[in-house]
């Protein structure tokens, strides 16, 4: 592959990823309007955060064997997913009472041939770790990007961890979202376990 096909196909894989990200945001509930709070920010603890970052990276990891194939970050160099290093990831803002983080994380993976069979799977695997399925949206890629359909669907569980899971058969995604917690220590950027 040349210099410019290579370039042309980095192109249209983060457009397209971009398109992903929005739409499972969008329509799984993930993006508040503005000005209003996330009900689910309101679901504070004092668990550490410690144990918040391995639960994440834990089932981010689930995630990516689960699905197979080639998972990487939504930087400009798709750096590859890696279980190990959390170094990418800092506690962000929850906009309920009081001083509280949550660990986010989304990583891009690859095409699925029938994505209604992956969603199945995955929302099997996931029930039995209590993980309930709250949402689920299908919708067709843009044509301009490609052919195909993607299933979005969002899955919780009694911890506060949500799954925000996409197969699609032109790519696929998923976002981890860790609950809230008032340790201090979630405002620290972890670092890459030896």
């Amino acid at each position: 592959m040349d210099a410019q096909t290579k370039n042309q196909s980095r192109s249209v894989s983060r457009r397209a990823a971009v398109l992903a990200a929005t739409l499972c945001l969008a329509l799984t509930g993930c993006m508040m309007p503005l000005g209003e709070k996330n009900p689910r920010d309101s679901q504070s603890s004092s668990k550490p955060a410690a144990e918040l970052l391995q639960r994440m990276m834990e089932l981010t990891e689930e995630t990516v064997q689960l699905h197979g194939g080639r998972w990487v970050h939504g930087d400009p160099e798709e750096t590859v997913w890696d279980a190990n290093d959390p170094s990418a990831l800092q506690g962000i803002p929850c906009s309920g009472p009081g001083k509280t983080y949550r660990y986010d994380n989304m990583i891009f993976g690859p095409a699925v041939d029938d994505p209604a069979a992956a969603v199945d799977k995955y929302v099997s695997h996931f029930e039995q770790q209590g993980f309930v399925e709250t949402n689920r949206y299908n919708a067709d890629v843009p044509a301009d990007i490609g052919s195909g359909y993607y299933i979005m669907l969002t899955l919780a569980d009694k911890e506060g961890n949500i799954l925000f899971y996409q197969a699609g058969n032109h790519l696929s995604t998923v976002s981890v979202e860790g609950p809230c917690t008032d340790d201090p220590a979630m405002k620290i950027r972890p670092s890459r376990e030896p």
